[in-house]
């Protein structure tokens, strides 16, 4: 369900628009559905031929209950189990699984629930100042707090018959966004200057608080009244603040409005940082060139646009948690005598060297139209190259810490993006355009802590992508007739194990057999939008795919094992000789033979590596505009009936249940049908 009503009014001087919406979703998990409202005022206010000011003023409320993720659960149930007493009731373990607790209980008996009120704000006053300067401050809020229950009930998979669990929690984030500019713009014959001075400064605050317990009084009252329970597992609260500082200058020059020049200086302070690292210099330029105002097309009919851009820029980028630079403490209580004592203690490694993350970009385009702009589009060209990225890097156990924040090494990145817009068929009566989007990126490590050194431990390797699978490559499973060669790699591989590649080659399976299997970035990306209007129809439709990314997906998880006859095709024996001799297999490649007590085989995760390709109609929208002499006659201006289908079909080779989910077994994307109405008065 969506609603939207927008209300717009005003005078000469002041502008007013208001608008309400709500927004309700049943997910596809019965215990999971998300609901929204929010009202928005925008005015614009000019008070005298000097001052004017406006703003934007928005409040919602959002509810989202999110119980506990069922899908890993039921793909592991026997499906020739009841779930259900004949009486009705919930079984805790169907079939008598010993290691698997139901979880269709979960749907009754554990709940999640988020709510999160947000205020968002944007503001702004511009004045005019004398000698063709202006001034303009924009101040921007974003404040809400946000809560977060969860209880357990003692027949959920979490507490499987022990007492009930509760959670209460929360946060609060504070972040405002103020910025000062001072514009100047003159033009003298042909050519135009302008000068933009900008002050600016950003601060969030987070504080957050959740308290756990057990063994409530009675399970009815779920997370309220926390404080009556007899044991309490946790208590923890924590605060974070950062702020960032920027000034920035900029000149532009265009002469004749076909030559164009831009140059600016940044200058960035984050409080993120170490001390001596803080402040950095942030330059960059851009030229472009209207090569349609030129006098020899200026009056073309085939040529409606031609403009030829190139730049050079450095941007910076500190998206780290706080505090990385000093670390975190972590406590404990014990008993030491008759005491109760609390020690401290760090959890965290600080990097007290931590630096801005830089990326130099260059950059060159084209933007074109040709016939009156019916074929129009933009073509870019990139390269990029990062230094100092900021990124977790795995320590040794001996350590005593799991990673730190550490400023890593250099990454190249360069592709092609292009746009093009075409008027296919322009009338009165039918008309359609299309939109067309192509993007391809390449991105590649180029130096790793000042060497050129692989980081096996991170899977981080001179010249592939930074998220990349590193592991044995799957070849199938091994069959019979195969023994001998099996044998070549240990006793261990024979007829119905897996089979991965010896990449040395040395007739021996150890880890250096491994090799980068695969990336998560796409090779490309690519999309499609059509619009057709047919007399008082519309209909559009938008296609989106990706292609050459990989995801991680364990088909077999709990599936090797534990009741492989009905999971999976597995690899068996199914004939033998009157002397008991192996004659046939069933040849699966799919997955390995059982194996007593053998639940997770060796090299099994080779096996989950899958093309995540895809292509998707996401949208396809048909609607019926009731006409303008019929509408008069009620007095409204405009009325519009449509349909739209959401997520309507995909074609992809992933076994999961959605590529764009992510790796595993995701809650599915849902398909949503809509019907709705754009009235206009």
């Amino acid at each position: 369900t969506n609603h939207e009503v927008s209300v717009r009014g005003g005078t000469e001087k002041l502008k007013v628009l208001a608008s309400a919406t709500y927004f309700d979703e049943k997910g596809i998990v019965k215990t999971q559905d998300y609901s929204r409202y929010s009202v928005r005022v925008n005015f614009d206010w000019t008070l005298n031929n000097i001052i004017t000011l406006g703003g934007q003023t928005q409040f919602s409320h959002f509810e989202r209950n999110d119980g506990p993720n069922v899908f890993d659960g039921v793909k592991s149930l026997s499906p020739l189990a009841n779930i259900y007493t004949p009486e009705g009731v919930l079984i805790n373990r169907p079939g008598n699984d010993p290691q698997q607790w139901s979880p269709v209980l979960n749907l009754t008996e554990a709940t999640v629930l988020y709510k999160k009120n947000r205020y968002l704000g944007s503001y702004y006053l511009e004045a005019k100042l004398p000698f063709d300067f202006k001034f303009r401050s924009n101040f921007g809020l974003d404040v809400g707090p946000y809560s977060d229950q969860r209880f357990y009930g003692s027949r959920s998979s979490d507490r499987q018959g022990g007492n009930a669990r509760a959670e209460d929690g929360g946060d609060t984030r504070s972040m405002y966004t103020w910025e000062n500019l001072l514009y100047w713009n003159k033009t003298l014959g042909n050519h135009t200057f302008g000068l933009t001075g900008l002050q600016s400064i950003q601060e969030e605050k987070f504080e957050d608080w959740r308290i756990n317990v057990l063994n409530l009084p009675y399970e009815s009252q779920l997370w309220y009244n926390v404080g009556s329970s007899p044991t309490i597992s946790s208590v923890n609260s924590s605060f974070t603040k950062w702020q960032l500082a920027s000034f920035m200058g900029r000149i532009n020059y265009t002469y004749k409005d076909k030559y164009l020049l831009t140059a600016s200086a940044r200058y960035d302070g984050s409080s993120r940082l170490s001390e001596s690292n803080k402040w950095v210099m942030f330059p960059s330029a851009a030229i472009a060139w209207r090569v349609s105002e030129e006098g020899i097309f200026k009056d073309s009919d085939f040529l409606s646009n031609l403009k030829l851009r190139a730049g050079y820029g450095i941007t910076g980028n500190t998206a780290i948690d706080p505090y990385k630079t000093s670390g975190n403490l972590g406590f404990a209580r014990y008993n030491y005598g008759n005491n109760n004592v609390m020690a401290f203690y760090q959890n965290e490694m600080p990097n007290p060297d931590l630096s801005w993350e830089k990326t130099k970009q260059y950059n060159a385009g084209v933007d074109f139209g040709f016939f009156k702009n019916r074929i129009s589009g933009v073509v870019d060209v990139y390269l990029q190259n990062t230094s100092d990225l900021l990124m977790d890097r795995q320590l040794p156990q001996a350590s005593g810490f799991n990673s730190v924040v550490y400023n890593i090494g250099k990454t190249r990145n360069k592709g092609v993006e292009v746009t093009v817009n075409t008027e296919n068929i322009r009338g009165n009566k039918f008309s359609w355009s299309t939109d067309f989007i192509f993007a391809r990126n390449k991105e590649e490590i180029v130096e790793l802590y000042g060497g050129k050194n692989d980081d096996v431990g991170n899977s981080w390797f001179i010249g592939q992508p930074l998220q990349v699978y590193y592991d044995y490559n799957f070849l199938g499973i091994w069959q019979l007739g195969e023994e001998a060669e099996a044998a070549k790699f240990g006793s261990s591989f024979k007829p119905g194990t897996i089979k991965v590649a010896d990449t040395n080659p040395d007739s021996k399976i150890t880890a250096e057999d491994r090799v980068i299997v695969g990336s998560t970035r796409p090779k490309f990306t690519a999309s499609m939008s059509n619009y057709f209007k047919i007399g008082n129809f519309d209909l559009n439709f938008f296609i989106n795919s990706s292609y050459g990314n990989m995801l991680k997906f364990d088909r077999n998880l709990s599936f090797n094992g534990r009741y492989n006859s009905i999971k999976v095709n597995y690899w068996r024996v199914t004939e033998y000789d009157a002397n008991g001799v192996a004659m046939a297999s069933n040849g699966s490649n799919e997955a390995p033979r059982p194996n007593n007590g053998v639940e997770n085989p060796a090299y099994r995760d080779a096996m989950n590596y899958f093309d995540a390709s895809f292509i998707r109609l996401s949208n396809a929208t048909l609607g019926y505009s009731i006409p303008k002499s019929i509408l008069a006659k009620v007095h409204i201006n405009k009325l519009r009936l449509y349909t739209t289908v959401q997520n309507a079909y995909t074609y992809t080779n992933y076994p999961g249940t959605d590529p764009e989910s992510g790796e595993n077994f995701n809650a599915p994307m849902p398909r949503t049908f809509l019907v709705g109405v754009n009235l206009g008065l």
